[in-house]
């Protein structure tokens, strides 16, 4: 049942276009000068319909000269309902077994009087017997344009001008009660193109016979069959192979790409031509598609074998094999393949296209050679199953590897990589280390290394800052290359360096402090960065950096302090890792005021007291001022207090000789030294 289905369905799958419904499928094929209908209801019961009640066809007018029409003109192309020709009309044609079949389907297929009554069985029977007329009817009109016009499937429309577009309807002409969906397509005489020929047409040689092949998917809305054609005299002349033609049975909801036909060949020596037409729902027979000749060939089975390998010289290798003398009519030659490892990479290194071949001579051949070797024909390659292995005599080392490099990590992973070496023959590399160049080169890894990247892994914190590597080729034959050039890579440096020591600090002839340390013992220090504070403030300022010198100590000259303030200082060393030591021993040093210049005090004398006066040159702020006086000599006492710029003394004694002096005390709790005194006799 499935493949009746599918078969009733070919008419749809090689439509030029048709409109999707429940009842007619319908098709249009433009000619030069005509119009072509074919038409299929699309199950049993429609078509036992038609066929009583026939078919009407009507044609509306659309387009007209490129443009749409105002007013749509509908033309009935049928005066009666097309229908099934009375049998005396298909007798004439009834060698044609299409006709034969259709007629055969039609006219048997009314009821034979035996009632079915409730019985399941005969009611199934009965469908059945139905859906094999319906569907061979279907088939036969699709094969045979002659079967589809006494059918009533077929029209031509002969009034159809060029310049005009026609929507046409098919219907079945039943009553209402019975409607039948309406079949439509749209189209022109401009819409005219030739039949394209088939593609893909393929043909694959065996014993005595070809298996063709072509593409049946992208040509499927032209053709619904096709027939092959054989030519035996190098295709001056075609004939068909077969009456019947060539459709594709398939399961239904799968559309195959591709249609075979297998045909028989009198012998294997003979050349034949073959080529394939396609066949429209309307009877036309397309363009040939290109021709595929040749001729029957023996099937490879068995694969050449080598019966000898010789090297020459050392030089060059020969091989020398057998194989069947004949098959030489059905092979294209041999092919010779070769590997430097015994499951490397099979590189074909020759083709030969002469069957009558059986040795071939390889002049470059590698150190160590494994051989493979097959016979081929246009179908088929049958390689040997085994390698023969020949190799030449090496005493030639490797060059030493190039382009090796590295880097070393924070983890301490030596991260190599270099350039693959070029001759065949590699087996791998050797790495060597040493933490001195001018000692020897140890091997970092007991196994060869075969790939062209390695990783080691090594200690950092250790004194050398620097390690060094080599590296090796070794060939097959265990030949060792010269050393690589040494690669020196510098340890990431984890190890901060040792702090320095802040000796002594003084004050040259101008009150600068004058630094004078030790420097860091660690030789990779490259700098040194100096911190300053004022002694009551909370936090230091790096204040300069200073270059490594040459010698053991440095020295390092402030000139941007101020009199009067207490300054401490460290020292960090950083090295050329940017690590930075821990900070140094703290050194302090006073930078004293200039006494004349910072506090200088003047007096004024009246006859009943003094006047004292004062000028005061300090960045610090200032508390109050603290006045002294002495009398005749005396020890000097404390007077009193003044937080502004002056001070009265009132308490005076005539004749009496007096000395007065004064000191500054700070916000900060700290006092300046005394003042040059003055005096005042009264």
């Amino acid at each position: 049942m499935r493949k009746l289905i599918v078969i009733i369905l070919l008419f749809g799958l090689v439509n030029l276009s048709y409109s999707q419904n429940n009842g007619i499928k319908l098709i249009a094929s433009p000619r030069q000068d005509s119009i072509m209908l074919r038409w299929a209801p699309n199950n049993a019961y429609t078509w036992r319909l038609a066929n009583e009640y026939g078919y009407l066809i009507k044609r509306f007018t659309i387009v007209r000269k490129k443009k749409v029409v105002k007013d749509v003109v509908e033309i009935d192309l049928t005066d009666i309902p097309i229908k099934p020709k009375p049998l005396s009309e298909w007798k004439p044609y009834i060698n044609d077994k299409y006709v034969s079949i259709a007629a055969g389907c039609i006219y048997n297929s009314e009821d034979d009087g035996i009632s079915v009554g409730f019985n399941p069985h005969l009611v199934y029977q009965k469908y059945k017997e139905e859906q094999h007329r319906f569907g061979f009817a279907l088939y036969a009109a699709d094969q045979s344009p002659k079967a589809a016009k006494l059918s009533g499937l077929y029209f031509v429309d002969h009034t159809a001008l060029p310049k005009e577009k026609y929507l046409y309807r098919v219907f079945v002409n039943c009553p209402d009660t019975l409607a039948v969906d309406t079949a439509s397509d749209f189209t022109g005489i401009s819409e005219y193109e030739p039949l394209p020929k088939p593609l893909d047409f393929t043909a694959r040689w065996g014993d005595k016979k070809v298996d063709l092949s072509w593409n049946i998917k992208y040509l499927s809305i032209y053709y619904n069959s096709y027939f092959i054609e054989k030519s035996t005299d190098k295709g001056v002349s075609y004939h068909r192979i077969s009456e019947n033609n060539a459709v594709q049975i398939s399961d239904e909801g799968v559309n195959p790409e591709y249609q075979y036909k297998s045909d028989t060949l009198q012998n294997n020596h003979d050349i034949v031509y073959y080529r394939v037409r396609g066949v429209t729902p309307f009877g036309e027979t397309s363009p040939p598609s290109d021709s595929v000749f040749g001729k029957g060939q023996l099937p490879i089975e068995i694969p050449p074998v080598i019966i000898n390998d010789e090297v020459i010289n050392n030089t060059y290798i020969r091989l020398d094999w057998l194989y069947p003398e004949k098959m030489n009519d059905h092979i294209n030659g041999f092919k010779v393949y070769c590997s430097s490892k015994p499951k490397g990479r099979k590189k074909l290194i020759y083709q030969g296209n002469d069957p009558l071949q059986r040795s071939y001579t390889d002049s470059t051949p590698s150190i160590t050679n494994y051989y493979y070797l097959s016979v081929y024909n246009s179908q088929k390659e049958k390689l040997t199953p085994f390698h023969n292995y020949v190799q030449r005599i090496d005493s030639f080392p490797p060059n030493p590897p190039v382009n090796f490099r590295g880097i070393i990590d924070s983890t301490g992973a030596v991260h190599f990589k270099w350039s693959p070496n070029t001759e065949d023959d590699i087996d791998g590399y050797r790495i060597y280390r040493a933490n001195n160049p001018k000692f020897e080169f140890a091997l970092i890894h007991p196994s060869i290394i075969r790939d062209t990247q390695f990783v080691d892994s090594i200690n950092l914190k250790v004194l050398n800052k620097k390690i060094f590597y080599r590296i090796k080729a070794i060939d097959a034959r265990d030949n060792q290359s010269s050393f690589s050039p040494v690669l020196t890579l510098k340890r990431p440096d984890i190890i901060p360096p040792v702090p320095p020591v802040i000796k002594n600090i003084s004050l040259d002839k101008d009150k600068h402090p004058v630094l004078l340390w030790v420097n860091s013992s660690s030789s990779d220090v490259i700098n040194y960065h100096i911190y300053r504070k004022i002694l009551h403030d909370s936090t230091f300022i790096q204040i300069v950096t200073v270059g490594k010198g040459d010698s053991i100590r440095a020295v390092f000259t402030d000139k941007t302090v101020t009199p009067g303030n207490t300054y401490c200082y460290y020292i960090v060393a950083e090295d050329d890792s940017k690590l930075h030591s821990q900070e140094s021993n703290i050194g302090n040093i006073v930078i004293p005021h200039d006494k004349e210049k910072v506090l200088k005090l003047k007096r004024k004398i009246y006859t009943d007291k003094v006047k004292l006066y004062w000028d005061i040159e300090t960045d610090k702020p200032v508390e109050k001022i603290i006045i002294y006086r002495s009398v005749d000599d005396g020890k000097m006492n404390l007077l009193g207090f003044s937080t502004g710029e002056e001070y009265l003394d009132e308490k005076i004694t005539p004749e009496k000789n007096y000395s007065y002096s004064i000191k500054i005390e700070f916000t900060d709790g700290t006092t300046s030294f005394l003042s040059k005194p003055v005096t005042a006799k009264m």
